[in-house]
């Protein structure tokens, strides 16, 4: 909107000002068109003066030339007579044209118009003087003086045909001369005003209907665009909530069912224990929508704050493994976390908000893949404080014509009612606006149908000192550099190893092997507990958060059922306090937390079997 009526301020600035000098150009070329019209017409009118009091001196002269030829050649004396009152009339009509013709050269308005020399303008003056001076004296000689009256006739006619003719011809000829040149610049004159005129034409149409054209053609547009938008918005928000009443019914369903179940006396504790789980865990996945829309809300109003605070992020990212890799190993995928480059030990961070972007890009990521891994790449820029992680999966892929529906509000790619996987469709967008907010983003480096896909997710980590830096941080099973195996601490020790994560599990049994100890593994609390039955062991290291039994189970029935007197040590990626007292309270010997480096793990285990 405010774009739009920036561009309308705009363009109405440049539309009274493009109006106001196309205007004022109109204007100057008009007053350029008529000034030089009124001065064509002013030369035109002294031209054909010029050229009319040329032609009749030219003529008075010849005739009188001619009139003076018959009087000398006359016998009788009236015809003589005559003659001579012509003459004179003719004479004198010579000398007045003679003197317009004097006035009109000699004025510096019309002088211009006859382009000759000012030598040749007086010799043709003195010629028509002398010319006249003959005419006079011719009409002054009577009958006596015939032979002096033949001379100035003689003078005349010759004067008429020589000099003074050519003079008066050559005037004509400038004249005609200057009339040519005067069309000539008429046509060029011409030529400019219609050359301006096109281009007062043409720019008025770049600078002022062009732009208003491309406005109205801008406006159209958005306004459809707009009218398709708020159709497909409502069309979304109306997929939304049918999508999220399945979401809450599903939940609210199992919550309210068994709900009902507790409440029957016939029901065994066990299956009412159940019941409780199963209630708890679908509350908690309606409070985790709620808590989506909310964030959402408060991202649309501006209201959203994060809380950064220094975290430790080896600990922070085995503790989303932890977490998470429950959900890959129920769908048999693996899942790898590790580094490229050093990484900041401690970042300045919201973990809680950092936390749920991951669990949303990587819970999508094993959400989609059925078969192969998830891999997260975590890379660490000083130069810009910049935590970038790379998410890639080898699930279904997102078709090109999907990519833009996965960061906006409300829609999902798939909304049919057989679609194959739930959910809000509010994940990606929340996660891309948190991630925003903390100074970085999200995106799609790329993805391929039935390929893969890969997600980039950056923060900002706040300034981190050299010293800080991690060389390896690595969720599969790498040697750290420089590892020495502790002393045999641990020989003829019994340890079960219990943990989710193969790779992890792994890891421990080959540290505590190193120290001398016979290590067993578990990857499921079952599978622990049955250990545990047919074989004995010094100590137990368990895993919190596995899928089936969790580790407080395995706890509770080995210490209860199993009369499990040894130490028990919970080895978990949680390192908060409040998960140390929880442990504690639950009968745990220990907590270790994940990750560990292999003299500290000997140590530990060491000093509680001895």
């Amino acid at each position: 909107m405010r774009e739009s009526q920036r561009l309308i301020k705009e363009t109405k600035k440049k539309f009274i000002f493009y109006s106001a000098l196309g205007i004022g150009l109109v204007v100057l070329t008009a007053m350029l068109g008529l000034g030089f019209h009124e001065q064509s017409i002013h030369k035109q009118r002294n031209l054909q003066t010029a050229n009319q009091l040329i032609t009749e001196e030219y003529k008075l002269v010849t005739d009188i030339a001619n009139l003076s030829e018959q009087l000398v050649d006359a016998k009788e004396k009236l015809r003589a007579s005559l003659l001579k009152t012509q003459i004179k009339k003719l004479l004198s009509k010579l000398e007045v044209k003679e003197d317009d013709l004097n006035q009109f050269i000699a004025n510096p308005d019309t002088r211009d118009v006859i382009s000759s020399d000012s030598d040749d303008l007086s010799i043709r003056q003195a010629e028509v003087s002398q010319f006249i001076s003959h005419v006079k004296n011719l009409l002054s000689i009577e009958n006596q003086g015939i032979e002096l009256a033949k001379s100035h006739a003689k003078l005349l006619s010759k004067s008429t045909r020589g000099n003074l003719g050519d003079s008066l011809l050559n005037l004509q000829s400038n004249l005609l001369t200057v009339l040519s040149n005067e069309a000539s610049r008429l046509n060029r004159v011409a030529l400019l005003l219609i050359i301006i005129s096109v281009f007062q034409v043409v720019a008025v149409w770049f600078f002022v209907f062009r732009p208003l054209y491309k406005l109205i053609s801008r406006q159209h547009e958005k306004l459809v665009s707009t009218l398709l938008e708020a159709k497909s918005a409502n069309r979304s928000k109306t997929d939304f909530l049918a999508n999220i009443s399945h979401e809450i019914r599903t939940p609210m369903t199992a919550i309210l069912g068994y709900a009902n179940l507790v409440k029957k006396e016939e029901v065994s504790a066990e299956e009412k224990l159940n019941a409780v789980s199963i209630i708890n865990n679908n509350a908690n996945h309606l409070m985790g929508l709620i808590d989506e829309i909310l964030d959402i809300s408060k991202m649309e109003s501006g209201k959203f704050e994060v809380e950064p605070e220094e975290v430790n992020l080896s600990k922070f990212l085995n503790e989303i493994y932890s977490l998470i890799n429950v959900k890959a190993k129920e769908k048999n995928i693996d899942l790898i976390f590790s580094n490229r480059g050093p990484v900041p030990k401690t970042i300045l961070i919201d973990p809680k908000r950092l936390k749920q972007i991951l669990f949303n890009i990587l819970g999508n990521a094993i959400k989609f893949t059925d078969e192969g891994y998830v891999e997260m790449n975590i890379h660490y820029f000083p130069d810009t404080y910049r935590l970038r992680f790379l998410v890639k999966d080898t699930g279904k892929g997102i078709e090109k014509k999907n990519l833009k529906k996965l960061f906006r509000p409300f829609e999902q790619v798939d909304t049919s009612v057989s679609r194959q996987y739930g959910g809000t469709g509010l994940g990606l967008v929340l996660s891309r606006d948190l991630a925003r907010v903390m100074g970085g983003d999200v995106s799609i480096v790329k993805s391929k149908p039935d390929v893969g896909t890969v997600f980039e997710v950056s923060v900002d980590a706040g300034e981190v000192s050299g010293e800080k830096l991690i060389k390896n941080f690595s969720t599969s099973i790498v040697k750290p550099e420089n590892y020495e195996p502790s002393e045999d601490l641990l020989k003829d020790k019994t340890v079960l190893v219990v943990d989710d994560a193969k790779e992890n599990a792994r890891l421990f049994e080959m540290y505590l092997r190193d120290a001398g100890a016979k290590v067993s593994v578990a990857n499921d609390g079952q599978t622990a507990i049955d250990k545990v039955k047919r074989s004995y062991f010094d100590l137990v290291l368990l895993d919190l958060q596995m899928p089936g039994k969790d580790g407080f189970s395995v706890l509770k029935e080995i210490r209860e059922d199993l009369d499990f007197e040894k130490p028990v040590v919970a080895l978990t990626a949680h390192a908060m306090e409040e998960e140390k007292r929880k442990t504690k309270s639950a009968g745990f010997d220990a907590h270790i937390t994940k990750p560990v480096e292999a003299n500290d793990l000997v140590e530990q285990v060491s000093s509680l079997i001895s």
